[in-house]
């Protein structure tokens, strides 16, 4: 999943849980009388709200971590790939010259030249973002 996107829930879920541990609280104060209880009951849920944000944030930060390390074992598969079969997409820029064809589309094909952009697939009369591989 996307960092961002994981940092924003993990964001959302700790307002959540605040909130939560607020309304206890609240409860708590109007509930209980003895003042001793409701001192104790008021530490018990700031404790375990405060413990439960804690390990939330730090799973993500773990999560975080490992990312970088699949990111790195997919650059060295297609990097694997590459070695066979050098293919790019619509919009990339070229940086092997030669005739590439369409993955979807293999009778499509164009000349491109180093530093060009590929463009969009005419396949099906109608443009689409394609894939390109570098014919032999």
């Amino acid at each position: 999943m996307n960092t961002s996107q994981e940092r924003e829930r993990v964001q959302k879920t700790t307002i959540v849980y605040i909130v939560v541990m607020v309304l206890i609280v609240v409860l708590i104060l109007i509930a209980v009388q003895d003042p001793k209880v409701k001192t104790i009951a008021i530490i018990l849920v700031l404790l375990v709200g405060l413990a439960a944000i804690v390990v939330q944030w730090l799973l993500l930060g773990k999560q975080g971590a490992e990312e970088p390390q699949q990111v790195m074992e997919k650059a060295q598969e297609a990097e694997l790939v590459e070695e066979e079969t050098i293919s790019t997409q619509t919009g990339a820029t070229c940086v092997a010259s030669g005739q590439y064809h369409c993955q979807d589309h293999p009778d499509r094909k164009v000349a491109m030249e180093e530093g060009k952009r590929f463009p969009p697939c005419r396949g099906d009369n109608k443009g689409h973002s394609a894939r390109w591989v570098l014919e032999d």
